[in-house]
């Protein structure tokens, strides 16, 4: 049986491990970096999540907002614990802690090639954007 728990940053070696060993998940080398991550759970504390059977990590969800709109990066599920609603539960507290901070929009990015991530955006209600263009810039290398 699993579980939903908050994120914390002692967990971090296991996670980064699920990311790198997850199928159409990117990675950054310092936006994914303990003390990035660490970072962004202390300013988000209520809306990152994990998934956990036992004493194993099988899931994860980071959220966060800028006040304004949440944001939602990350959320996977090890494919052997796939279709069985936990990546639904991740999300689902994900937006319930949004929602209590006042969030009413959320956005997150997926790879175009991701057919299965985009898949379950689609079905839990993300829609695409055709008017938008996608943009990011460096700003430290």
């Amino acid at each position: 049986m699993h579980t939903i728990e908050k994120m914390d940053i002692k967990d971090y070696e296991e996670i980064i491990t699920l990311w790198k060993n997850t199928e159409g998940v990117g990675l950054s080398g310092s936006d994914d970096s303990k003390e990035s991550i660490k970072k962004f759970i202390e300013r988000n504390p209520d809306t990152c999540f994990i998934a956990k059977n036992d004493d194993e990590i099988i899931g994860t969800i980071m959220a966060g907002s800028d006040g304004r709109r949440g944001h939602i990066y990350h959320l996977m599920v090890k494919p052997e614990y796939r279709k069985q609603g936990i990546g639904r539960k991740l999300l689902e507290k994900a937006e319930e802690g949004l929602r209590k901070e006042g969030i009413t929009k959320a956005f997150l990015v997926a790879f175009r090639e991701n057919d299965i991530g985009n898949g379950f955006w689609e079905e839990t209600g993300y829609k695409t954007r055709e008017d938008l263009y996608y943009r990011d810039k460096r700003l430290l290398d």
